[in-house]
């Protein structure tokens, strides 16, 4: 059986919904972010042809790159876009994570961050963890053309919310209720 990732388990328990959003506007706003996330990836492992880069990203890319320099972060190739799987039956794929400074990076693009993300990090947190990785600190780093904004996210509940989605999700599944 194939695992469930965090993403599509978030959206079953209905903390992630995107159907209000016109599907024109969220084909290109995902294509973006995965534009972005692909370039400030091959940024980090210091791979990146500056010419491949779409100027419609460009600022996010300097973005990342300002924000990685103002808190001192570079990353492995171990630490970049890594999937893992747990133990109890998912799987993710956290942005960063810094294993020298314990910290989870989401990175974000979109002109909002959704509530979700919390608890989004959260279970790539107890991935990281699963993987004998220490996390201590989770944060969002929403990166704009012009700049980052970060959000830490503290909250000590969100493992329990994501474990509680987690269990709406193998009810769903159990009942034939996930397409």
């Amino acid at each position: 059986m194939n695992e469930p990732r965090v993403t599509s388990i978030l959206s079953e328990a209905g903390l992630v919904d995107f159907s209000m959003v016109r599907e024109g506007v969220l084909k290109y706003a995902q294509g973006k972010g995965t534009a972005a996330h692909r370039a400030t990836q091959l940024d980090d492992l210091h791979i990146l042809n500056m010419d491949s880069v779409d100027s419609a990203i460009m600022g996010h890319l300097e973005s990342w790159r300002k924000f990685c320099k103002d808190y001192d972060l570079s990353f492995t190739e171990d630490e970049i876009e890594q999937r893992y799987t747990s133990k109890r039956g998912f799987t993710g794929m956290p942005d960063r994570i810094s294993k020298v400074k314990g910290l989870l990076i989401d990175i974000k693009t979109g002109s909002g961050v959704y509530p979700s993300v919390d608890i989004q990090t959260a279970a790539y947190q107890i991935l990281a963890e699963e993987h004998g990785i220490k996390i201590k600190k989770r944060m969002c780093v929403q990166l704009t053309e012009t700049g980052y904004k970060i959000y830490p996210l503290t909250e000590r509940s969100d493992k329990a919310v994501f474990l509680s989605a987690l269990n709406i999700y193998r009810f769903k599944q159990r009942k034939g209720m996930i397409k």
